[in-house]
C-alpha cells in the first residue's frame, strides 16, 4: 500500500510534467509552420520594380526581397482584378468559377459576339483559402481591396451579415482601411497600419496575411511630395488623374511605385522588429498588368486586360529564409491558382472535399527540389474589355508555346494608342495566334501558318480544357450593329 500511495503521490507532477511536453509539441509544430504574408499590388506590370528593368524610379524594399528570396520571370495572373483575386482565394481558373470578368463590368450590346453571363460573386462555398488555413491552426486577415464579390472594398464589408460576412469566407480580421473614401495615398499607408496591427496581435500564433493594395490602379493617387519629387526630376505630371498614353512616363505613377516600394518597406521593418522575418513566408506579386494607358509595358506587349504578355505577366517574389536561397530566380511559369495549393502545403491543410484545384504546390521551385508536374497553363476572357484591346479570347501556355484563339473577332491596334476608345479596329472572324514566348517575348511573330501541328495541337488540348472545366463560351450576337458595336462600351463606367 505504501508504494502504491508513493506513486499516487508522484502522479500530479508526472501528469504536468506530460501536459508541458505535450505544450512544448504543439508550441514545436506551430514553429514549424511558417506565417504567411501576402502582398498583392493592384495593376502593376511585369516591369514596374527596378529589379525587374524599370529604369525610372528606384524601389529598393522591393529590390531587397528579391535579393533575399526568389524571383520568378514567367509568373502569370488573369488580365484583370476580379478573375485574379478569385483565382487566388479559390484556386480555381476563372473558367471553372464563373468569375471571369470584372465584376458587374458592362459590354456592348451589338457587338459581334455575345459575352457568356459570368457570376456576379464568388461565394464562401468556392474562395475557401482562408478557411483552409484558419483549420490547419492559423489566425487569418485582410485589408484593403476584395473585388469578387458585393463591394470592391474590404472596410464597408465589415458589418455584413451580423459582422460574420468575412467569417464565412475565413478571415478572422478585416481591417477598416477605406479605399471607398478619397485618400491622398489610395489607403497605401491605412492598409500597411492595418496589417501590421493584426501581426502584432497574432505574433504568437501561425498567421496569414493578405494585404490587397489598391495602388498603383487608378486614379493616379499619391504624396504630394512624392509627385513633385519626380516632377523635379524632369517626368511629367498628369493633366488628369486617369492619366494618358502621351504623358508616359508619369510622375504622379512612379510616386504610386515608390509610395508602395516603401510601405512595403515599412511592413518589413516591423516583422524584423518582432523577429518574425524568419518565421515567415513573404510573397509580393500583382493581380494583372500594366495599364498600358499610364505605363509602357516593353518588352511585353500590351498590358491590362490583353492576352498577350503585357496584360498576364506580373511580378512575383517569394522570401523564406533558410528555405529559399537568396538572390534566386526562376523561369518555370507559375499562375496565381497557385498559392492555394502552396499555402495549404505550408500549412498542412487540407481543401475542403470535393474542391478541385486547378494549381500545383510551388513549393518544389520554391525548395529547388524538382520541377513542377504541369507544364500547361490556361486562360479564359470571354468578354469584351474594349479600352485595352481585347474581344472574346482563350489562351493556352504549354511550354514555350502559347497560342491564343479569338473566339469571332479581335481589335487591330496598329496605328491606335491606349487612349483611344475603342482600342482598335474591329475585324470580324475567329483567328488564332501562335507565339514562341522564349524566342519571341514580345510576340512579334505569329507561327499559326508556320507551325500548323503544333497550332492544331494546342487547340485541341485548349479546347478539352474548355470543355472540361465546363466554360461558359460565347455566341453569336443578333443584335451586331457594325457601326454602332462599340457605342455602349463607350458610355459606360470604368
Amino acid at each position: 500500500m505504501m508504494k502504491n500511495g508513493s506513486n499516487m503521490n508522484h502522479f500530479p507532477a508526472l501528469l504536468a510534467s506530460l501536459l508541458l511536453a505535450a505544450a512544448s509539441a504543439l508550441h514545436a509544430a506551430a514553429d514549424a509552420k511558417p506565417n504567411i504574408l501576402h502582398i498583392l499590388a493592384d495593376d502593376m506590370g511585369w516591369n514596374a520594380l527596378s529589379c525587374y528593368g524599370n529604369k525610372d524610379v528606384p524601389t529598393p524594399h522591393l529590390d531587397r526581397l528579391s535579393a533575399q528570396g526568389m524571383r520568378f520571370t514567367s509568373a502569370y495572373a488573369d488580365a484583370q482584378c476580379s478573375p485574379t483575386r478569385a483565382a487566388f482565394l479559390s484556386g480555381q481558373y476563372g473558367a471553372r468559377t464563373g468569375v471571369f470578368k470584372v465584376l458587374n463590368e458592362r459590354e456592348p450590346a451589338r457587338a459581334p459576339l455575345r459575352s457568356p453571363e459570368a457570376k456576379s460573386a464568388l461565394g464562401p462555398e468556392v474562395a475557401t483559402l482562408a478557411t483552409t488555413l484558419r483549420k490547419a491552426g492559423y489566425t487569418t486577415g485582410l485589408s484593403g481591396k476584395w473585388h469578387i464579390a458585393n463591394n470592391a472594398f474590404v472596410a464597408p464589408l465589415r458589418k455584413h451579415l451580423a459582422g460574420k460576412y468575412f467569417d464565412s469566407y475565413g478571415f478572422d480580421f478585416a481591417g477598416p482601411a477605406n479605399g471607398a473614401e478619397q485618400h491622398e495615398d489610395k489607403t497605401v499607408t491605412a492598409i500597411t497600419d492595418d496589417i501590421i496591427s493584426f501581426i502584432e496581435a497574432n505574433k504568437d500564433k501561425p498567421w496569414f496575411a493578405f494585404v490587397a493594395h489598391f495602388s498603383p490602379h487608378t486614379p493616379l493617387e499619391a504624396p504630394e511630395a512624392l509627385i513633385q519629387k519626380h516632377v523635379a526630376r524632369g517626368y511629367k505630371r498628369a493633366e488628369t488623374n486617369e492619366g494618358r498614353a502621351s504623358e508616359r512616363p508619369i510622375a504622379n505613377y512612379l510616386a504610386m511605385l515608390e509610395h508602395l516600394d516603401n510601405e512595403v518597406g515599412r511592413l518589413l521593418a516591423r516583422l524584423d522588429e518582432l523577429n518574425l522575418s524568419d518565421r515567415t513566408v513573404v510573397v509580393f506579386t500583382s493581380d494583372n498588368g500594366g495599364l498600358s494607358r499610364v505605363t509602357q509595358n516593353k518588352p511585353l506587349r500590351e498590358g491590362k486586360g490583353a492576352p498577350y504578355e503585357g496584360g498576364i505577366r506580373v511580378p512575383l517574389i517569394v522570401r523564406w529564409p533558410g528555405k529559399v536561397q537568396a538572390g534566386s530566380a526562376c523561369d518555370t511559369p507559375v499562375h496565381a491558382v497557385d498559392f492555394y495549393p502552396t499555402y495549404a502545403a505550408l500549412a498542412a491543410g487540407t481543401p475542403p472535399a470535393r474542391h478541385p484545384l486547378d494549381g500545383e504546390s510551388l513549393l518544389p521551385l520554391l525548395q529547388q527540389s524538382g520541377p513542377l508536374q504541369r507544364t500547361t497553363l490556361y486562360w479564359h476572357m470571354p468578354t469584351y474589355t474594349l479600352n485595352f484591346g481585347r474581344t472574346p479570347c482563350a489562351v493556352i501556355r504549354e511550354g514555350d508555346w502559347k497560342l491564343i484563339h479569338w473566339f469571332g473577332d479581335y481589335l487591330d491596334t496598329t496605328g491606335f494608342t491606349p487612349d483611344d476608345k475603342p482600342y482598335g479596329k474591329l475585324v470580324t472572324g475567329p483567328r488564332t495566334e501562335l507565339y514562341n514566348i522564349r524566342e519571341d517575348l514580345s510576340e512579334t511573330r505569329d507561327l499559326a501558318a508556320e507551325r500548323p501541328k503544333k497550332t492544331t495541337h494546342l487547340t485541341n488540348a485548349l479546347n478539352a480544357w474548355l470543355k472540361r472545366t465546363r466554360a461558359r463560351l460565347p455566341e453569336k450576337n443578333p443584335d451586331f450593329n457594325e457601326k454602332r458595336w462599340w457605342t455602349i462600351e463607350r458610355e459606360a463606367k470604368r
